[in-house]
């Protein structure tokens, strides 16, 4: 879509409707009569991206699980696909919590679909954690999550301390074996 091109391109506040329509190959006037306004086409461009980011993740865990893997080597396998993912798309990720970190809002469609998708994933991990409280996990879950958003919007912030290429499997790897020591015995 090209409202996500541009997005990811320029990020979301240098993103207008001239731009998006040239990367369409239409006029400005095709964007408004079908979308309304520019407001209404990033919102549903970012609502697509958040079906891949989060309904994704938990379509490739179930499928994971279903191939026989154990619910953490499982949740592993999911967790490094979307470290390559999230990394790849860093204006993606802060266009999606634009209003969490500009304007302190948690009511927007992305912190909903993160914390539902975090409800979904505490059910489809909770087997695996039987040592822990349902607040202890929930607790865990979130600090697994909160670096992944973290580097999905900022993927350089660390680099100068820890050079990690994420593009590389062994990095992605010790990465993610590091955050799931919380779910571990």
């Amino acid at each position: 879509m090209a409202a996500v091109t541009c997005i990811e391109r320029a990020g979301l506040e240098a993103t207008g409707i001239r731009e998006i329509a040239r990367e369409a190959g239409v006029n400005s006037a095709a964007i408004n009569y079908y979308f309304g306004s520019k407001e209404r086409l990033i919102a549903l461009a970012l609502e697509s991206t958040l079906d891949q980011a989060f309904g994704e993740v938990l379509t490739d865990f179930d499928t994971q699980r279903a191939s026989g893997l154990e619910v953490l080597p499982a949740l592993a396998k999911v967790l490094e696909d979307y470290l390559v993912h999230s990394t790849r798309y860093p204006r993606i990720a802060h266009a999606h919590l634009h209003d969490a970190l500009v304007k302190q809002s948690y009511e927007g469609p992305a912190v909903k679909r993160l914390n539902a998708f975090l409800e979904e994933l505490t059910l489809r991990v909770a087997p695996a954690a039987p040592h822990l409280s349902a607040e202890e996990l929930r607790i865990t879950l979130a600090q697994l999550w909160a670096p992944l958003l973290t580097l999905g919007m900022l993927p350089g912030l660390f680099s100068a301390f820890l050079p990690l290429d994420f593009t590389q499997e062994a990095d992605r790897r010790a990465w993610v074996q590091r955050l799931l020591k919380g779910l571990e015995r």
